[in-house]
Formats: C-alpha cells, structure tokens, sequence
C-alpha cells in the first residue's frame, strides 16, 4: 500500500532527530525516502539542502533549497538558508537578495540582517552595509557583535573615530570579545594613538592568548613605534600560533630584514613563498633577502618571478636589473636586459608626437628638474647637496620632484637650496607629468635609475623636451625616452657609450659631488708601525668569492696584516658565519679576519682611524662608502672593470689625482696594496692630505663641480634648439 501523509510527516521527523543528533547519513536516507513518495514535498527539500549545506555540498543545497522556496516562497527559513548556501558558493548578490527577501517576511529577523550587513560589505556597498547594521543595533541594542561589525564597516569608509566608537560600544557590552579589543586597537592606530593601540591589541591577547591576529597586530604597531624587537616577538608568536598564514611569515620577514638578519628574513619569506607560491609580495621580499645574503643571481631570479606573475610590476622589473649589476655579466648582455625592460614597460606609454612650448631660445634661463625618492640622507641627498647650493640661480631654475617616503634635515637643506619643490609620492605618473608640462621644464633629469623609488615610466611619457639620467644608477637605463646619460671619462671610457640606448655626456670633473656629514670625526693620524689593518665598510653583497680569494691574496703578501669588514648584516650570526666560511674556502687564516656590525654613522666614520688601507669590492664597487673612506684618511685600492658599477671609486681616485692606486688586474691590486702596506711614509702623506684634497678639488667643492653640470645642460639645451638629435659630447671647461 502506498505511504500516507502520517508516515511521511513520521519519516520527516525521524530525520530531523537524526540530523540533530549529527548523524547526517541516515537524516538523509530518510528525507530522501520522504521525497521519494512526495518529491514536491517543500520542507523535506528544505532539510535535505539544509544537510547538503552542512556536509560541504552547498551547490547541491542551493538547488534543494530553491526547489522548495519554488512551492512554498513564504517561509523565512528558507530564504535564510539560501542565503547561507549562496554565500559558500561567493554569490554575495544572490546571498543578500534572500536577506533581503527574509527580512521582508520577518522584519526582526537578527541571523538575516547580520548576514545581510556582512554581504553588503564584501560587495564594497557600504553605505547600505551600514544602514543594515543600525537597523541590527535597533533590533538587539546589547549586541556587542552588532556594535563591533558596524565598527567594521565604518572603518573601511575611513570614518576611524566613529569606527573606535563602535568597537569600543562591543567592548563595554561584551568586555571578553577578544575581536572588538583587537579591533579597536586598528582603528586606534590608523588614527595615530599608538600607546592605545596597543593595549587594546594586548588586552585582545590577554583575553584570547592564542590569538594569532592580535599577536600579529601588536607586532605591526610596535614595528611602527620603532620598538623593533619586541615586534620581532610578536610576529614570531603568531607564526607559531598559525604557521599556515603567508602574511605573518611575511611581517615576520620584514621586520627581521629592517633588523638586518637577512638569513632568518630569507626563511620566512621561503615559508610564505611555499604558502602562497602565486604570492608577488613573497617572492619579491624573498630577492630582497637574496641581494642582502650576496646572492644577486637569485635575487633576481625571485623578481624575475615577480614579473611571470605580474607582468605590470615595472618597479620589480628594475629591482631585476639592478641585481644584474651586482652579477657577472657582460655589458652586451646588460644593455640587452635594459633595452627589454623598456620594450616592456615604456614603449606603451610613450606618446607618438609629444609637443611643447619651451621654445628655441638657446640662452635663456633654463627649468631643472630633478626627480628622486632619495631626496633625503641617502647617496642621492648627499651627492646631490652641494649641487643645489651652487647651482647658478641666473642660469638656472631648479625644481625638485621628491617621490620621498622618508624627509629628514637633508631633505629640509634640499628643500632651502631649490627653487620650487613638488612632492609627488603619492601622484599618479600621468598627473605628475602633466604637472612637469605645466611647470615648463626644459630639462628632466632622473636621479634613481633603476633603483627603488625610481619614477621612469613618468619618464617614458616625455613630459619635458629633454630628459636625462645622472647620479642614481651605474649605466643605461634603457628607455628610448631618455636622451642623455651624465657620466665621466672614468665611468665611460670612449667608446663604451655602445652599451647605452642615452647620448652620454661626459663630465670633466667627475660626475659626483659628496658632502660630507657635519659630525664626520678629526682624522686620525697614520701609524707608522705595527700590523697593518685593511678594511672594507661596504655592503656585503659586493663580497663574493673572486673578492674574498683577492683580499685573501692580499693579507698574504702582507705578513702580519688583518682585514676588518663592517656590514650591519653582520650583527646576525647566520650572516657572519656565511661570511666568514667564504673567507676560510678562500684560504684565509680566520683570526686575520674581523666582521663587525651596525654602529651609529658617526661611530663607524670614527671607526675608519683603525683601517690603514682601504679594498674596494668588485664587479660593484664602493660609492658613497669610497667617499666616506677617503674622507677619513682612508686611501682605496680598486680594480675597475667594464662596467660602471665597477669605476666609481676609479673616477674618485682620477679627481683626487691617485692613479697610482687604480690596478690594471688582480695581480697589479695584490701589487698595489702590498707596497703601499710596506711604505709608511707614502701612508701618511695620504692620510694627512685626502680630506684637503677631496675639499679642494670638484669631488667636494660644488663651487668647481656645478659649473661643469650646467656646462651639460646648457650644451644638451643648445642642441636641441639647433634642431640636432642628442648625441655623445665631451664637456669643455670655461
């Protein structure tokens, strides 16, 4: 005999008890035996979707459910549970049509308001994810989660003092939600009150101790409170809480990367990389950590990484080529890189027929520009200094287009010596071009290269008549858009000017400027006996093997002597093992060798009157840190390749009038710096003239140095107003 209605409500009931007992397998069996006799049966699909739901099946769920919202469109339930199914599935619009249908029969329904409040925020409508939450408040004024996801949405509308409000309204009704404290703690940092933030974050911890989150928040604000090791800490607590997250492992990285202990950085960075390998932000804090362990072929390979997965990241694409210039390569093989990363990144934003009304007046007073994110205490500010404060205001008018995160006092001496500042850190490249436009500028000059905060695809939408590369980058930049490199005859010989897309103008009297710090201590005077004490302060990624078996070479021939490195990296002890294992495979005696770490900048200028001789690294070869040691006294030995990056302290040393000191091959540095270890005599006259010679000659004195860059512009200037394309010029003295 057929089933009747009894059996079939008996069977329904028996399986709702067996659903609640969590013994899913036989609810099912018998709400599919009640469909089986009443297929059209609304509630029996209702509760068999309901099941699908919980057992992971929520496609299964949305049609069950749908079938019997098509018989029965009155029941809330229903709707409600709909809405559940379709946000598992990510269908946020469908999910909060249901809502929205459940509060329209049951106005006071919390679960679907709640719901519905969530939806609304993830679709981004969060005036009506608001409005939802207000009318959840009305509905359960004590909800502490209802306060709190308000909280929420207004702080993703950047309203912070009316998002703490309702975090802290959660609190005061809940006091152990540990998600409220822990949210207010963002709110209260993104409006500056750090000391704040962190109690919140902590009483979050103090409520929740295995709060992964909350850990790894309090460490983000230390972090921001230049409290360095206690967020080292914090991270640390919440990686071991959720080793599975990729953004803590990343936090953890970078905050130990700050800390220089690139070994433990590069570790967290792997982890995260093997979390999330389609990660961008991973792989490209991972050959960071590679160009700080002296790795550059690997670090460019993690940016090259970068690229694959987002073809759009032009600034990691320069990272890339920046590594190379630390790698052995050819300088065929470098201008090919350059000119591809150009195919890449400029040739679509260059425009086809630009226009300008600069004008053909070959003597008029010309508009500057200098664009860098190094306007600060860094090579750039400091190369750039003495520049600004000579430049002749008659000849020139000098605008500066700071793309600077960091402003210190070097930035406030930059900003005294320019005419007209332009802050466009946070200015779309467009925008800042048309500023550029606006502003007349007869000369753009680039000061990064491809370095980081550089701005070249600004660049490669020409908005000055004449643009050109100095100061920030060894070599090409590779951009069709550039017209000029400004180099010297040490850092491009006649004829290399082939491995440049730029006309190169070569300045006669070197092409840097140093300023030396204020609180730069006395020189201290050579010593006449006793071992001699070599060093290098360089960053310890120009140290590879070939330079660790030449130093080694060095000590030597030079019985007695030591040689002392210093790298704030070194204060790792991972680090400091690498280093120290490279020397040894080279064949040095270990107690001849000293690494030394992080010292404030004016203790570790002081720390050059222990140093005797000076090592410049190669293929990349000293800059700033060449400088920094001839201004203490300290003479170098250098070994100029065929790259720029190799003949910095060579153009130096050419200005200083030291060629004696430039080796012709490996064997001529070992020649070089044994006899100069052997003759205290000529150490002395170094040690006591170097820092007058730097100030008498246009390595340190703007004044000799600035006439010979204006001399550049004003050549470049001419040409382009004869109607000649740009092409290699020597520039004459006078």
């Amino acid at each position: 005999m057929p089933a009747g209605g009894s059996d079939i409500e008996q069977w329904l009931a028996a399986g709702v008890r067996e659903h609640q007992a969590g013994r899913l397998h036989e609810a099912e069996r018998l709400y599919k035996r009640v469909l089986g006799v009443e297929p059209r049966h609304a509630d029996g699909l209702h509760l068999l979707g309901v099941l699908s739901l919980q057992a992971g099946r929520a496609d299964a769920a949305v049609e069950l459910i749908g079938r019997a919202i098509g018989i029965d469109d009155r029941q809330p339930g229903y709707h409600n549970n709909l809405a559940a199914a379709l946000h598992a599935l990510g269908r946020f619009d469908e999910a909060a049509a249901a809502c929205r249908r459940v509060i329209a029969l049951d106005p006071a329904n919390i679960q679907a308001q709640g719901r519905l409040s969530s939806l609304l925020m993830a679709l981004g409508q969060l005036d009506q994810a608001a409005d939802a939450c207000r009318r959840l408040i009305q509905l359960q004024p004590a909800s502490a989660m209802a306060h709190n996801n308000l909280g929420a949405v207004l702080e993703r509308q950047g309203l912070m003092e009316a998002a703490a409000g309702c975090f802290r309204r959660a609190v005061e009704l809940k006091p152990d939600f540990a998600g409220a404290h822990n949210n207010l703690g963002g709110a209260l940092q993104s409006l500056g009150r750090l000391g704040e933030a962190v109690e919140s974050y902590r009483r979050a911890i103090s409520v929740e101790p295995g709060y992964a989150q909350a850990h790894n928040d309090l460490g983000a604000v230390l972090q921001v409170m230049g409290r360095r090791d206690e967020a080292i800490a914090c991270y640390r607590r919440a990686a071991d809480l959720n080793p599975d997250r990729a953004d803590i492992q990343l936090n953890l990285g970078v905050a130990l990367q700050v800390a220089a202990k690139p070994e433990a950085a590069a570790a967290c960075f792997r982890r995260a990389v093997e979390l999330e390998p389609q990660n961008v932000e991973a792989h490209m804090n991972l050959g960071a950590a590679m160009m700080a362990l002296g790795q550059p072929a690997k670090a460019a390979g993690c940016f090259q990484r970068v690229v694959e997965l987002d073809p759009a990241r032009a600034d990691v694409d320069s990272d890339r080529l920046l590594c190379l210039n630390y790698a052995e390569m050819s300088p065929e093989a470098l201008l090919a890189e350059h000119r591809a990363w150009a195919a890449r990144h400029e040739t679509p934003l260059a425009p086809s027929a630009p226009a300008y009304a600069n004008g053909t007046d070959p003597d008029r007073r010309l508009r500057i520009g200098y664009v860098s994110g190094d306007f600060n205490f860094s090579p750039g500010g400091i190369f750039l200094t003495k520049v600004l404060a000579t430049h002749d205001p008659g000849a020139v008018e000098v605008f500066c287009y700071a793309n600077n995160v960091r402003n210190d006092s070097t930035t406030q001496r930059l900003r005294e010596y320019a005419h007209h500042w332009r802050d466009i850190a946070r200015v779309a490249d467009s925008d800042a071009a048309a500023m550029i436009s606006q502003d007349g500028i007869d000369i753009l000059i680039d000061l990064s290269g491809h370095t980081a905060l550089n701005r070249l695809l600004l660049f490669a939408r020409r908005p000055a008549p004449l643009q050109a590369s100095w100061l920030g980058y060894p070599g090409t930049t590779g951009l069709a858009g550039i017209d000029y490199l400004l180099m010297d005859a040490a850092a491009m010989p006649a004829g290399a000017e082939r491995f440049c897309t730029e006309a190169v103008a070569r300045l006669p009297r070197g092409r840097f400027c140093y300023t030396a710090p204020d609180y730069a201590p006395d020189v201290i005077a050579s010593r006449p006996d006793g071992p001699i004490t070599f060093g290098s302060f360089n960053n310890i990624i120009k140290v590879g093997p070939e330079v660790a078996r030449l130093w080694s070479e060095v000590l030597a021939a030079t019985p007695g002597s030591r040689l002392v490195l210093k790298w704030e990296g070194l204060d790792e002890q991972a680090m400091h093992d690498r280093v120290a294992n490279l020397f040894a495979e080279a064949g040095l005696d270990l107690s001849r060798l000293e690494l030394r770490g992080h010292a404030p900048h004016r203790e570790m200028l002081a720390e050059y009157g222990g140093i005797d001789i000076g090592l410049d690294p190669f293929p990349f070869c000293g800059g700033l840190t060449s400088c920094e040691a001839l201004w203490m006294g300290v003479p170098l030995v250098t070994l100029p390749g065929d790259r720029v990056a190799s003949r910095q302290t060579l153009g130096f040393l050419t200005v200083l009038g030291l060629d004696d000191l430039v080796a012709a091959s490996k064997a001529d540095y070992v020649r070089i710096a044994a006899a100069l270890a052997a003759d205290p005599a000529r150490r002395a006259e170094l040690r006591r003239t170097l820092r007058a010679r730097i100030q008498g000659s246009a390595l340190g004195d703007g004044r000799l140095f600035t006439p010979t860059l204006e001399g550049a512009f004003r050549w470049m200037w001419r040409e382009r107003c004869a109607g000649r394309p740009a092409q290699t010029f020597d520039v004459l003295l006078g």
